[in-house]
């Protein structure tokens, strides 16, 4: 009696809990990837989630699968109208049948490619209804699995040409820039792109380097630190992460010139809040009795961020070029580091003007929090 109601008990839970779908309901439901559809938009170069308000008239939608955690399972594949195509990896695998279920073994696709995750396209009807995607465990033997091999004819994404070519004659551009000013002013430069100049808290001689922020040497450095942020924020806006709202002064589209028209637009509109920051600091410099220490101050802040962003934007733009993903996560790698060096900043900008003034620290820190903290905290607000 006990094995007949645990029987019973247990055909009526596995009727209950476990969907069953693939040809014949063989398969037992692990995960439905209808929420997880991409589509791939030309003018970001990069997979963007599925909406269907947006993407009615997309006829190929791509999945990343992760087969290296789901050996074992099977991926099945469905399409209820004719003329869909079968792509993994950008590689072409087969047509389709209108009404019959593909089985891709996850345990021969691992061992195919080789990688733990991968990117499955179902190209041919618009209607992203009429496509099924499920990650399923076999529950029988009736149906046999079809193990792939590494081979077919490859269909790419088109490469990001405009951006790469932009991306090289910016940064020519800037290294020309950058090695006139290495031979033009040769100990200016030796000054802003000093490390260890830039930690020594012990003020050096007052020279026309300080003294005068905005003469002609010292515009020229700024104009390259315009150039250095402006690349920066562009090599982000290429992969679809905007921020500040800089869409408004920046154009649609991605061809050569579009892009380097935003390019330098950008670069207008750094240089210019360049400018207005030592406007800034001058202000509340006089408000608090501090107007000795401006130049000083600002001079650190060129120089700073000269080292850092020059850093950043050489980094980037060697991943850009091979290894930075699409779905690259800003907030991940890039907001901590650079939140973390404008703190590193007023820290190193406080000990130096300390040594500056007579004793008041307490006009000091609030002169730093108006013109330092502040904007930083007020644009941790707006980027996010």
């Amino acid at each position: 009696m006990k094995k007949i109601l645990y029987i019973i008990l247990l055909f009526i839970s596995s009727k209950s809990f476990a969907t069953t779908v693939g040809p014949n309901d063989q398969y037992f439901l692990v995960h439905d990837y209808h929420d997880d559809w991409q589509v791939y938009n030309d003018r970001m170069k990069a997979y963007i989630p599925y909406i269907s308000e947006q993407h009615l008239g997309y006829p190929s939608h791509t999945v990343f699968c992760d087969i290296q955690s789901n050996r074992g399972y099977n991926i099945l594949v469905y399409a209820q109208k004719d003329d869909n195509f079968l792509f993994i990896n950008g590689s072409l695998r087969q047509k389709i049948p209108v009404g019959k279920w593909i089985v891709l073994n996850v345990d021969s696709l691992y061992r195919a490619y080789e990688q733990p995750v991968i990117y499955i396209t179902l190209y041919g009807s618009n209607n992203i209804e009429d496509k099924k995607l499920m990650l399923g465990y076999k529950r029988s033997l009736n149906q046999k699995p079809i193990v792939l091999a590494e081979s077919g004819i490859t269909a790419k994404p088109r490469t990001p040409a405009p951006y790469r070519n932009y991306i090289v004659l910016v940064s020519m551009f800037i290294l020309v820039f950058f090695s006139y000013l290495s031979n033009s002013y040769i100990r200016a430069f030796q000054r802003y792109f000093n490390l260890k100049d830039l930690f020594n808290t012990f003020a050096r001689d007052q020279s026309s380097l300080i003294n005068n922020p905005l003469n002609r040497m010292n515009v020229m450095f700024i104009i390259l630190l315009s150039l250095i942020i402006s690349l920066f924020y562009m090599l982000l806006q290429s992969k679809d992460i905007n921020i500040f709202g800089g869409r408004t002064i920046l154009q649609e589209g991605d061809t050569l010139g579009i892009l380097l028209s935003n390019y330098f637009r950008m670069t207008l509109a750094v240089f210019v809040l360049m400018v207005i920051k030592y406007f800034f600091i001058g202000v509340v410099g006089q408000l608090f009795n501090l107007e000795k220490i401006v130049d000083l101050h600002y001079f650190k802040i060129v120089q700073a961020s000269s080292l850092f962003y020059s850093a950043l934007v050489l980094l980037l733009s060697i991943l850009f070029m091979q290894y930075l993903p699409n779905n690259f996560n800003w907030q991940a790698y890039l907001f901590t580091p650079i939140v973390a060096f404008y703190l590193i900043r007023v820290f190193i900008l406080y000990s130096t003007i300390i040594r500056g003034i007579p004793k008041q620290n307490l006009y000091l820190i609030s002169y730093l929090c108006i013109v330092e903290i502040l904007p930083v905290i007020l644009g941790i607000r707006f980027a996010i």
